[in-house]
């Protein structure tokens, strides 16, 4: 196409017109930067997860042999005898200290009281005894006593009768706080 009907358009050779603009390559080289950094982070993500892997497949292997090392008979056992000891330290903690109630009777007792009979029951929060005595004046005391006692709710003097030998057989019953004999 250099000639067409007499009329030269582009000369005959060529040059190449190299026109340099600063920077022009910029966006290939950062490109190019972030491609190697992405797969350098992939292969270190690679390598990581192959760590995990062989981290987890050792973590199985131990659970498996401590399993295998486990006697679940005896892990039973064991379950079973904490539920017991759970029950039981509740039972001791709200039970009643017998000798705590059995010492506040003691001390509000009468020298010349003496028992015959003693029971107690906590489901009815009683306590009855039989006892003997010189005369009213020690009965009447021994009642005193026992009324000035905060634990002891309320009492019942039964069956008052005179003995041949000349002493008082007398029963008494007495109703007590619960709350007051629970250990602490």
């Amino acid at each position: 196409m250099p000639d067409q009907n007499g009329l030269q358009l582009l000369p005959e050779t060529r040059r190449k017109i190299e026109v340099k603009v600063p920077g022009e390559n910029r966006f290939i080289y950062a490109g190019t930067a972030v491609l190697v950094l992405m797969l350098v982070l992939t292969g270190g993500l690679y390598f990581y997860k192959g760590m995990l892997e062989d981290t987890k497949t050792g973590l199985d292997a131990q659970i498996i042999n401590l399993e295998k090392e486990r006697d679940k008979k005896i892990e039973a056992n064991l379950l079973t005898l904490s539920k017991q000891l759970s029950l039981i330290s509740t039972l001791l903690d709200s039970h009643i200290v017998w000798s705590k109630a059995l010492s506040k009777i003691e001390n509000s007792l009468q020298p010349q009281v003496q028992f015959l009979s003693f029971s107690a029951a906590v489901s009815d929060n009683r306590f009855e005894f039989k006892a003997l005595a010189n005369n009213y004046t020690v009965v009447a005391r021994q009642i005193a006593a026992l009324v000035s006692d905060d634990s002891i709710k309320d009492i019942a003097l039964n069956n008052v009768h005179v003995l041949t030998n000349g002493k008082l057989e007398f029963s008494i019953k007495l109703e007590f706080d619960k709350t007051k004999f629970i250990k602490e």
